[in-house]
């Protein structure tokens, strides 16, 4: 199998990846949006995609990307757990850190307490052999302890995410139409995005279509329409706990909200 994913070898995406398909053929793609690009390709069969985390919060870009890449489907879903270490050379006194944005928040407090700068980078391995390729005085990655074994470097201290829960969840992509809660089996999860129609209480209303019934909400994120100031689309998770009563509240919501965009219906980890 050929999973593509986000980032370079070693980043946690490919960990994520092997963790899902071990001994697939994994291929990094240095944005997402280009991940999206070989998936529809047919590149790859499958690709893995953060998309939230326990202290940074939503991957905003995958999120966006879903709603604006029709003919893809999620299947599966999984939590990997992220231990984040300071990667660089033995003996260096470090003074700037670079690794992805997401991964410079959850380790904000650590590199405050110490007074090392964040710099942003593309990805967390990335930043690891760009260190490993480019040294630097003062310069380290944050990256995981694997990507420090793949780049020849020194783990210079483990474990300084802000939170020891620190976990990603990752969802799989493939080609093909989004399965409905109505043929899944109970126990699964919905994942979709809707933009409420733009009248007073139109929110209420479509959120109704989910408390009326008893249907259990696992995540409720809004982002910004582009070329509409101050509008909002929804991103929406949720339990499917009898498939036929869940099926009545995603079709009432399709008859009260202004647009909906189904995901998919997959195996809750």
């Amino acid at each position: 199998m050929q999973v593509v994913y986000q980032g370079e070898p070693g980043a946690y995406s490919e960990e994520a990846a092997l963790a899902l398909f071990p001994g697939a053929s994994t291929c990094g793609q240095r944005t997402f949006a280009l991940a999206f690009e070989a998936l529809l390709a047919a590149e790859a069969e499958v690709a893995v995609l953060p998309v939230e985390n326990t202290l940074h919060g939503i991957v905003q870009q995958v999120n966006d990307l879903l709603w604006e890449t029709p003919g893809l489907r999620l299947v599966r879903e999984y939590v990997h757990p992220i231990r984040h270490c300071l990667l660089g050379q033995a003996g260096s006194e470090v003074s700037r850190a670079i690794s992805q944005p997401e991964a410079l928040a959850q380790v904000r407090r650590y590199l405050e307490d110490r007074g090392i700068e964040p710099v942003p980078f593309y990805d967390t391995a990335g930043a690891a052999r760009q260190v490993a390729e480019h040294p630097e005085p003062g310069l380290a990655a944050v990256a995981s302890r694997a990507a420090a074994a793949r780049y020849g470097l020194e783990v210079l201290a483990a474990d300084v995410q802000d939170d020891d829960s620190n976990r990603t969840r990752f969802l799989v992509a493939e080609r093909g139409e989004p399965a409905r809660p109505g043929t899944s089996q109970p126990g699964s999860k919905t994942s979709l995005c809707f933009a409420a129609a733009h009248r007073p209480g139109s929110l209420v209303e479509a959120l109704q279509c989910f408390s009326t019934r008893g249907v259990n909400l696992t995540r409720l994120e809004a982002r910004p329409i582009k070329d509409k100031p101050f509008e909002y689309r929804f991103f929406l998770d949720f339990q499917v706990a009898d498939p036929a009563v869940s099926e009545q509240a995603l079709c009432a919501l399709e008859a009260t909200a202004h647009e909906v965009r189904l995901f998919g219906t997959y195996p809750a980890f």
